[in-house]
């Protein structure tokens, strides 16, 4: 049985996915075995996929989401840690050379993470993604994960029993739901953290989760459900339901941009209710009920502005 199991889920990334395969297969660290789960894909990925057959499991299922795509493959692995790898993303030859030691010398840790470059479609690269987020830390992280997002997946190395444990990704969130996960563990265990950009992201592909709308949809779940957790102190939920408060008026903000006034309104209450108002919240409510040609007249000068 291999120590480590590397899970890659892909949809429609032809294009990306054998890199991220060949980052994988090139590791120094070699007791691991790698299984890429194709969410039903309709482009090419089985043509790309069949180059590996014998060196990498390849499974493909009907298109049932990213949360489930990682579940399936985790139930088809057998390693003690999980490692996690999108299928646009690609590691440094020594990731897991770095990771796997510092998960063993710690059981009361559940995962370990680590930092990385940010790489974008313009050509921009960002060589420390950790260094817009001074709360990135390593221990025990739950109060912190609330504040900031400071743990991608494919810098994640997990514990598989501590995983099972937590309940698995939450397959009824389309987005977000690895900071669901996160708290989850994190609310029970330690992690660990190498300061090393061992990940590359690549920002603005087309991936699993690229909707603007489904994620401030779920980042508003995502708070609702951290509620519902056990044992939380008053402070951890005051901070929660401030943190739910503002993901409601980004929300309606979305839908003021959208012209959905009776949406945009109710989000803005839910905000309001969680102890979030501020001028911009009074002055989008206000709007919300002003004629949309009108709104648009208003729009127009902004848009001067900002282009000169």
């Amino acid at each position: 049985m291999p120590k480590v199991s590397v899970i890659i889920p892909t949809y429609n990334c032809a294009h990306y996915v054998a890199q991220a395969v060949e980052s994988a297969l090139g590791q120094t660290y070699s007791d691991l075995e790698v299984i890429v789960l194709d969410d039903g894909s309709t482009d090419d990925t089985p043509a790309v996929m069949s180059q590996y057959e014998g060196k990498v499991r390849y499974i493909r299922q009907e298109n049932g989401g990213l949360p489930a795509a990682r579940n399936r493959a985790i139930e088809a692995s057998s390693g003690e840690y999980i490692a996690l790898l999108d299928a646009d993303d690609w590691w440094e030859p020594n990731k897991l050379s770095e990771q796997v030691p510092v998960l063993d010398g710690d059981p009361d840790m559940c995962l370990v993470y680590s930092d990385l470059e940010v790489v974008h479609d313009s050509g921009e690269v960002i060589k420390s993604f950790l260094s817009s987020r001074p709360l990135a830390t390593e221990g025990y992280v739950f109060d912190q994960l609330f504040q900031s997002g400071f743990i991608l997946p494919s810098t994640v190395l997990l514990r598989r029993t501590y995983f099972e444990q937590a309940g698995m990704f939450d397959e009824s969130m389309r987005s977000h739901e690895d900071m669901d996960l996160w708290v989850r563990m994190c609310q029970r265990w330690k992690v660990g953290l190498v300061r090393k950009p061992l990940t590359h992201r690549r920002q603005g592909a087309v991936n699993m989760t690229s909707n603007d709308s489904l994620r401030s949809e779920y980042n508003v779940k995502f708070f609702q459900k951290a509620l519902s957790l056990p044992n939380l102190t008053d402070a951890q939920r005051r901070t929660i339901v401030k943190r739910l408060g503002g993901m409601h008026f980004v929300r309606g903000y979305y839908y003021f941009s959208n012209g959905r006034m009776p949406e945009c309104r109710n989000s803005l209450l839910q905000s309001v209710r969680c102890g979030v108002w501020s001028p911009r919240a009074i002055a989008y409510f206000a709007a919300s009920f002003l004629p949309q040609s009108l709104i648009g007249t208003l729009r127009t000068p902004k848009r001067s502005r900002q282009e000169n």
